[in-house]
């Protein structure tokens, strides 16, 4: 007998990573279970029969994506073809919504139902897309509670999961963070790094002399893109995760690490910077007052945040002293982190998706 195909895309190491322990989790409901589409090395190493490489999709920005409009047009195409003569059991989009919204339709004409996992944010940014997600998504899996009531006033039918950060095992306890090192997270996209690889490196040399800094690279990255801040005398670590539970503060880009900084009660600020047209675009689309997870979930402004030209080497280094120093500014951090993780479900959220996917292609064989 033929074996069950899921057809499965993420565009972004955390997509990635998160994917990866769904498939795991899948295999147990479905044994026979065979995954082909997108994805990077964690999704690989569940199986998954790869069409392109996860660097080439990490573009960030709308001007950006434009300038690469001819290779997102091409793999969409040639993935759509496949999707529709293959008819895969279920099309599994993880986030990554500007790619997978269109690959999702496309599977929609060709009959495969999609279970959508890690439902895209269009409640901060693309509210008028809700109706197109509602038009191509089976089911949509969500990660944050407020999802769901957002995305059922649009008709989708929407469970909630959980957030699979916490099925990892490092996320299970909160470190003492009493290091001297500060944790930097540029980011991983090439656009990203082009942006905070400079800004970071006019804040060392504004930073105290007893501040240990230390650059992450996430996988895929070229470390040349970072030598500016080892220059300038930061060392280098590729287990970005380990970094954040290690560190005595973090200056973080704006995305999933900060969630990730959050949970490990690592007290932080939020930076961002990028082209001046992406970011009067984002603005204008942008529904939402704040980039950091931990200050949308609970509603205020517990996480300093600052964006493009806020983010200045002095304004980051005057950040960073106030994260090292201020003991009751580190404490209040500290509590952010676990009023958030009472609101994300516990662990088990890749079980439970799992399970959710696995009974909606039962009922449809």
């Amino acid at each position: 007998m033929p074996r069950t195909t899921i057809f499965i895309a993420a565009g972004e190491p955390s997509g990635d990573a998160h994917a990866a322990r769904l498939m795991e989790q899948l295999r147990l409901f479905i044994p026979d279970v065979m995954f082909e589409g997108i994805g990077g090395p964690a999704m690989e190493m569940q199986g998954l029969r790869s069409m392109a490489r996860m660097k080439d999709l990490a573009v960030s920005g709308f001007w950006e994506v434009a300038k690469r409009y001819g290779y997102f047009r091409a793999l969409l195409e040639r993935c759509s073809r496949h999707i529709a003569s293959s008819r895969p059991a279920a099309f599994i989009p993880v986030d990554y919504p500007g790619f997978n919204l269109r690959l999702a339709s496309s599977a929609r004409r060709a009959g495969v139902p999609v279970a959508w996992y890690i439902a895209p944010q269009l409640w901060a940014w693309g509210r008028k897309r809700a109706s197109a997600l509602a038009q191509r998504t089976s089911l949509l899996l969500t990660v944050f509670p407020f999802e769901t009531d957002f995305f059922s006033q649009f008709g989708i039918r929407t469970t909630w999961v959980g957030h699979p950060l916490l099925d990892d095992p490092m996320f299970a306890e909160l470190p003492n963070h009493n290091s001297t090192t500060l944790a930097l997270f540029p980011g991983s996209r090439r656009q990203e790094l082009s942006y905070h690889v400079p800004l970071l490196q006019g804040v060392l040399p504004l930073l105290d002399t007893a501040v240990q800094p230390v650059v992450a690279v996430a996988p895929g990255c070229d470390v040349a893109a970072v030598q500016p801040l080892v220059d300038a005398g930061a060392s280098v670590v590729y287990d970005s995760r380990a970094l954040l539970s290690s560190a005595g503060a973090g200056l973080i880009k704006a995305g999933t690490s900060t969630l990730e900084a959050t949970l490990l009660g690592l007290p932080f600020a939020t930076f961002y910077r990028t082209s001046a047209l992406s970011y009067m675009l984002s603005r204008r689309m942008a529904t939402v007052t704040s980039v950091t997870m931990a200050n949308i979930l609970l509603q205020r402004n517990a996480v300093a945040e600052y964006l493009q030209s806020e983010a200045t080497p002095q304004v980051l280094a005057a950040a960073v002293h106030t994260v090292f120093a201020d003991r009751g500014h580190r404490e209040a951090l500290r509590e952010v982190s676990t009023d958030v993780r009472s609101m994300l479900g516990g662990p088990g959220a890749s079980r439970r998706a799992a399970e959710a996917i696995a009974t909606m292609v039962e009922r449809r064989r």
